[in-house]
C-alpha cells in the first residue's frame, strides 16, 4: 500500500471521528430518540455526513456550519427535521439526499458552490420548504434566477430573506408560528394523546383554583379570628381600666376616710377655740359672782 493512499485513509478517519465524537459531545448519555436539536458546527473539516444516523428520528433542528461539508450521500431519513442549516460549506450537488425530510420548513445553503438552477431541483420533493437561502451562491447571479426559484417552487415563502415581490423577512416569529401550527396539525391523529393532556389541565386548573380558595379561605378565617382577638382584648382592656378605676375610687375612699381633709381640720380647729372660749367666760363668770355665804 503506498504512502498516498494511507494518508486518504488517515485523513477520511479523522474525519469521520470527528463528527462522530462531536455528535457523542452533544449527545452525552441521552438517547438519540430524545433529541430535538443537534448543533455541529465548526467542528475539524467533515467531507461527508458521519455518525448521523435514523436514530435521532426526533430531530427538528440540525445545524452543520462550516464544517468543508461536500456531500450530502448518508444523509439520514429524519421524518421529523424542520429546520437544516448547511451553509458555508462546499456542497454543489446532492440535494435529492434530502427527500427523508418531508417536513422540512427552512433549509439554509448560503455560502455553497451551487452554481445552476438544475441542481437546486431536488427541492422539489421537499412540499413544505417555504424558506430557502442561497445568498453567496453563484446561482443566485443566474437569470430570471428569483422568478424561476418562486415559480419551480410555488410553497416558497422566502428566499434569500425576501418575499416574491422583494419585501424582506422581518423576523423569524412569524415562521415559528407557523411551525408550530404544522406540528399541531401533524399531531391532530393522536386525539387520545391530546384529550389526556386536556383533561391534566384541567385537573391542574381545578386543583389550582381550589387551592386558591382555600387560601382565600384561611386567610378571612385568620382575619376573623384576628377581629375576635381584637374585640377580646378590648374588652380585656376595657375591664382592666374599670378595675382600675374602681381600685382608684376605693383607694381615694379609703384615704379620704384615714386623713380628713384641710376644711375638717379647719373646722376642728374652730370648733375647739370656741369650746375653750366658752369654758374661759364660764370661769370668769364662776369668778365675778359674789362669794356664798356661808
Amino acid at each position: 500500500m503506498s504512502e498516498l493512499t494511507m494518508q486518504d485513509e488517515n485523513s477520511v478517519t479523522a474525519e469521520q471521528n470527528s463528527m462522530v465524537q462531536r455528535i457523542a459531545l452533544e449527545v452525552k448519555r441521552r438517547e438519540p430518540s430524545s433529541i430535538n436539536e443537534l448543533v455541529l458546527d465548526n467542528c475539524a473539516r467533515c467531507y461527508s455526513i458521519q455518525g448521523l444516523t435514523v436514530e435521532f428520528c426526533n430531530l427538528r433542528v440540525l445545524s452543520i456550519i462550516n464544517v468543508g461539508l461536500q456531500s450530502l450521500a448518508k444523509f439520514p431519513t429524519l421524518p421529523k427535521l424542520r429546520k437544516l442549516y448547511l451553509s458555508d460549506n462546499r456542497l454543489s450537488s446532492g440535494l435529492e439526499n434530502l427527500e427523508g425530510c418531508p417536513n422540512l420548513t427552512l433549509l439554509i445553503l448560503a455560502g455553497n458552490k451551487f452554481k445552476s438552477i438544475d441542481e437546486l431541483k431536488p427541492l422539489t420533493k421537499l412540499p413544505k420548504l417555504s424558506i430557502l437561502d442561497l445568498m453567496n451562491c453563484e446561482v443566485t447571479s443566474a437569470d430570471g434566477y428569483r422568478e424561476t426559484m418562486f415559480n419551480m417552487l410555488p410553497q416558497l415563502k422566502y428566499l434569500d430573506n425576501a418575499d416574491r415581490s422583494g419585501v424582506e423577512k422581518d423576523s423569524d416569529d412569524e415562521d415559528d408560528d407557523e411551525d408550530e401550527l404544522e406540528e399541531d396539525n401533524e399531531n391532530g391523529g393522536s386525539d387520545g394523546e391530546d384529550d389526556e393532556e386536556e383533561d391534566e389541565e384541567y385537573e391542574e386548573d381545578d386543583n389550582k383554583t381550589g387551592l386558591k380558595a382555600l387560601y382565600n379561605g384561611t386567610f378571612e378565617e385568620g382575619d376573623d379570628d384576628d377581629e375576635e382577638s381584637y374585640e377580646g382584648n378590648s374588652d380585656e382592656e376595657e375591664e382592666e381600666s374599670d378595675e382600675d378605676d374602681d381600685l382608684s375610687e376605693g383607694d381615694v375612699s379609703a384615704e379620704s376616710i384615714e386623713k380628713p381633709s384641710k376644711g375638717e381640720k379647719r373646722k376642728r380647729g374652730t370648733d375647739d377655740k370656741q369650746e375653750n372660749a366658752i369654758e374661759t367666760n364660764k370661769n370668769d363668770d364662776d369668778d365675778d359672782s359674789p362669794p356664798h355665804k356661808i
